[in-house]
């Protein structure tokens, strides 16, 4: 019996190759994947935050500062400060990229949630930046 050695390398290769290299580019391609996902998952969160902002100030300007000039004490009633929140929301959401909705909609749980906290931390901010 007179053994082929060309068959054996190129018989070794092949295992080698399915048991060596298969696993480490699909790890590889894992890895990648994952970090692009945390990557937009990032800019979403950062894209999020600066619409906010946008909403927060452009509201505090205009509609917040007219109300309260109307009003006798100078403060905001429930209701318009109601309105005023359901208004900031459907901007915040509206000014969202369609990736970034999708994005915060898949990993937030409830967007319409997220989107009320995220205001309202960000119209501290704006007022903690006054004082």
């Amino acid at each position: 019996m007179q053994i082929d050695w060309n068959e054996l390398i190129i018989a070794i290769a092949g295992l080698l190759f399915s048991a060596v290299i298969i696993p480490l580019v699909k790890a590889a391609f894992a890895w990648l994947k994952g970090r692009t996902r945390c990557e937009m998952l990032s800019f979403a969160l950062y894209e999020a935050e600066k619409v906010a902002d946008t909403v927060v100030a452009s509201l505090q300007q205009t509609v917040v500062q007219g109300l309260k000039e109307k009003s006798a004490d100078g403060k905001l009633t429930a209701d318009d400060a109601r309105e005023i929140a359901d208004l900031a929301l459907e901007r915040f959401l509206s000014g969202l990229s369609a990736q970034t909705l999708a994005l915060l909609e898949d990993n937030a749980g409830d967007i319409i949630e997220y989107a009320s906290h995220l205001l309202e931390a960000r119209l501290l901010k704006l007022k903690e930046g006054r004082s």
